[in-house]
């Protein structure tokens, strides 16, 4: 392999499609106390259900875009002891650092709505026991930091794919199969390890971010050809159909559910539903975001790209929006319950969205919400 490579063009559609992400994870988060309080025979319940269950896609497409933005950028780059080493000091310590910091910001919250504060002493005594170690160690000090939990593991294992990819090239149209076999290996086999926390483990999202891998391998190579799309036409129609049948299934499955009435409980055929629906999902605002990257939006295309840059510290920082806005109590019979459900939504993607960029501006910023900035293309 040449040991000039010529340096990759830096793909803003990326940060469209992260924009997506991030908006897609505040709507499940913003939802979640309506799909569950809500009386499930109510119109309002099929519209938050609707919200939520479309947009489950949220969290994967991230771990499809991790393998998308590694492969793209470094499977052609010498795999050399000195470029691991780079690579480690580059990603891991840029994520590592926020993960610590809002790990112990996040229980601290926890313990103080748990067991309130009477002193320094007993309120730092929680954090010299055995619960907050195993929990920091696997991302468990509040639910959303699985996340990045996650994609610390996929960091840590990449330079093995990385190698891999080099010395067998030719083995790479296996990368998605063998995502998709890793994954229902694990899922079939996690509660017999006794794995606790099985969604905390990056096997659970092998198949996208291999899927991820093997866009990013060939991105190049389409960009060359002119294909600035994935598919054609009737291809993005077939997976448009696709989507909008089994979102439907997902949003009736969860009317039912909630009403005491289950559809069906077979574990492994949810899993496919999930594998075709989230696939095909991420693959439709993939080709979203390349249309909107080559069109004449410029101010919708520049909103969007701002948003994704920042989307990192927006996962990171949004669920303490939530926390305190929903402290205000809305009786779920109320008439502006609705308002108040969109509003938890504005307030959490706005008023993160404005603190993330303010710390954009200072420098050491990624100290807490990881690089905030962006490359014109």
């Amino acid at each position: 392999m040449s040991s000039s490579i010529v340096r990759k063009g830096y793909l803003s559609e990326l940060d469209i499609v992260r924009a997506f992400g991030i908006i897609g994870v505040l709507l499940i988060h913003a939802t979640s106390s309506a799909v569950v309080s809500t009386d499930p025979y109510s119109l309002e319940f099929t519209a938050y259900a609707s919200f939520n269950q479309l947009s489950r896609f949220a969290v994967p497409i991230f771990f499809l875009l991790s393998g998308l933005s590694l492969f793209y950028n470094y499977h052609e780059k010498p795999f050399t002891v000195k470029a691991v080493k780079i690579f480690y000091t580059k990603r891991i310590a840029k994520i590592l650092l926020p993960f610590v910091l809002f790990s112990l910001l996040y229980y601290a919250v926890v313990v103080y709505f748990r067991y309130g504060y009477t002193d320094l002493t007993q309120f730092t005594s929680h954090f010299f026991t055995w619960d907050f170690v195993v929990k920091l160690l696997i991302g468990k000090t509040y639910a959303h930091l699985y996340f990045i939990f996650i994609i610390i593991q996929y960091y840590l294992l990449f330079p093995l794919l990385w190698f891999a990819i080099q010395r067998w090239p030719n083995r790479q149209r296996w990368l998605i199969p063998s995502g998709l076999l890793v994954q229902w290996l694990y899922m079939m086999v996690a509660d017999d390890l006794g794995i606790k926390y099985v969604t905390s483990g990056c096997f659970a999202y092998s198949l996208y971010f291999c899927i991820g891998a093997y866009i990013g391998i060939n991105y190049s190579k389409h960009q060359h050809n002119g294909k600035h799309r994935l598919g054609g036409a009737s291809l993005r129609l077939m997976l448009s159909a696709l989507w909008v049948l089994l979102g439907a299934f997902y949003v009736y499955f969860a009317i039912y559910e909630a009403q005491g009435r289950m559809v069906f409980t077979q574990p492994f055929a949810i899993e496919i539903m999930d594998e075709v629906y989230i696939t095909t999902a991420c693959l439709l605002l993939i080709s979203l975001a390349l249309f909107i990257n080559e069109s004449s939006l410029r101010a919708l295309k520049k909103l969007l790209i701002h948003l994704g840059v920042t989307s990192f510290g927006i996962y990171l920082i949004h669920p303490l929006f939530l926390k305190y806005y929903r402290l205000m109590d809305i009786q779920t019979n109320s008439s502006i319950y609705g308002l108040w459900i969109a509003g938890g939504f504005f307030v959490a993607l706005l008023g993160s969205w404005a603190i993330v960029t303010c710390a954009g501006k200072v420098r050491g910023h990624w100290i807490l919400f990881g690089q905030i900035s962006h490359k014109k293309k």
